[in-house]
C-alpha cells in the first residue's frame, strides 16, 4: 500500500513539475468564467515547490521504505 502511495505521489509530483496549469485549471480555473489562466507567478511557484516536494520525498521517505 505504502507503494502505490510512494508511486501516485511521484507521479502527480512529476505531472505538475510538467504541467502546472493543468492543477490550476482542477483547482480554480471552474471558477473564472471566460478566458482566464495562471499567472507566470503561479506556474513558477507550483514548479519550484513541486521539485523541493519531490526531493524531500527523496531524500526522507524513499530510503526509510526499501532500508
Amino acid at each position: 500500500m505504502v507503494v502505490i502511495f510512494a508511486v501516485l505521489f511521484i507521479l502527480l509530483a512529476i505531472l505538475n513539475i510538467f504541467f502546472p496549469a493543468m492543477g490550476w485549471h482542477m483547482r480554480y480555473g471552474w471558477m473564472v468564467k471566460g478566458d482566464s489562466g495562471p499567472s507566470e507567478a503561479y506556474l513558477i511557484m507550483s514548479r519550484i515547490t513541486s521539485v523541493i516536494v519531490l526531493i524531500i520525498f527523496f531524500l526522507f521517505f524513499l530510503p526509510s521504505m526499501f532500508g
